[in-house]
């Protein structure tokens, strides 16, 4: 009887990790993109100004 709540404990606890994971993976990858994002308008406006 007593290890019925030591697994709901133990899924809870995989599930806030697999949530946390997700969030931060997101996160990372949405950082990565505005990176490139401002490298690419850094190069189109190098390109205008040596015209």
């Amino acid at each position: 009887m007593m290890l019925f709540p030591f697994f709901f404990v133990i899924i809870y606890i995989a599930i806030l990790f697999g949530i946390f994971y997700l969030i931060y993976t997101w996160v990372n990858k949405f950082i990565r993109l505005r990176e490139e994002h401002n490298n690419l308008l850094r190069e189109i406006i190098k390109k205008m100004d040596s015209k």
